[in-house]
């Protein structure tokens, strides 16, 4: 009996000793005594349509194609809006780990943009950690179409917006990121010597992780001026909103998401957003990202 009660004693305190240092250790990952990086706060570089924090890598290029229905309250006719279609072709390269850029195309205003991401801060866990990441976005667009007003005078400039926009995401846990972007958005013409040419925005996003391929995200652009004004094309102005899944595919990203906005370009996404979820006025879309390297050190 002593025996037994002793080999018992002994696996006890091996048990618990084992449980101590399991304990330690997952302590020590969730409190490293140096900063460790965070990563995978988003899975794609994008929320849905709006900029996340992701990043690309140096040397590495990202091709996504961004492609939006039409209404669904145009009913069986219209095929609830899979008659109609929008799409933004999109080019990023990552110059270095912390600078990207950037060229696309959109249909909507056939408009083509430059644009820049700059990672200015990595949030990163443990003692002296950043608790946030800090991104800069920005881009450049031209309208390229028709003129309409044949009697005014074309100028160039008068075609050119701005965006401009401040990414501030943290990483709760492993299954829950959320991101602040505080936005502001510049058009050198408007349709109305009233209206203004910069409006303000502060935009929320994030991201629930439902398992290792699967994530719901969502996002929401409220404008803080402007909104009581008509858009360029003189239509009633709505806050933009979106919700939809990340699928993650070996190589590829899968971005399925229903928004009440037509414009993929981001002050498009911002300003241009003229129907309202409470009529049905959402759209069906969806992203595919592939991810090229060009770095002939890592495979």
């Amino acid at each position: 009996m002593k025996r037994i009660l002793l080999t018992i004693s002994l696996l006890m305190i091996g048990f618990l000793s084992s449980a101590q240092d399991d304990l330690l250790q997952m302590l020590e990952n969730d409190n490293p005594s140096k900063p460790v990086p965070v990563f995978a706060t988003f899975k794609s570089t994008r929320v849905l349509n709006g900029q996340s924090n992701e990043h690309l890598a140096k040397k590495h290029l990202n091709f996504v194609i961004l492609h939006r229905f039409g209404e669904i309250n145009g009913g069986a006719y219209e095929l609830w809006g899979l008659d109609q279609a929008n799409i933004r072709l999109v080019f990023d390269y990552g110059l270095t780990d912390r600078i990207q850029l950037g060229f696309a195309r959109s249909s909507v205003g056939k408009s083509y943009d430059a644009n820049l991401k700059v990672k200015l801060l990595k949030q990163s866990k443990g003692k002296g950690g950043v608790p946030i990441t800090l991104n800069y976005y920005g881009n450049l667009a031209v309208n390229t179409l028709t003129w309409v007003n044949p009697d005014r005078n074309n100028y160039f400039t008068s075609r050119m917006s701005y965006f401009n926009q401040m990414i501030i995401a943290r990483k709760m846990g492993d299954n829950l990121s959320l991101q602040l972007a505080p936005t502001i958005v510049h058009y050198n013409l408007v349709r109305l010597i009233d209206d203004p040419n910069t409006i303000f925005s502060l935009g929320m996003g994030g991201s629930i992780k439902l398992n290792r391929s699967f994530r719901f995200n969502f996002e929401y652009y409220p404008m803080l001026n402007g909104k009581d004004k008509l858009s360029i094309e003189g239509n009633k102005r709505y806050n933009y909103l979106a919700a939809g899944f990340d699928i993650e595919t070996g190589g590829h990203v899968f971005q399925l998401m229903v928004s009440n906005g037509r414009g993929m370009l981001e002050q498009h996404m911002v300003t241009e957003t003229v129907s309202s979820w409470s009529n049905g006025g959402v759209r069906l879309g969806f992203n595919i990202a592939r991810t090229f390297s060009f770095d002939k050190k890592k495979k």
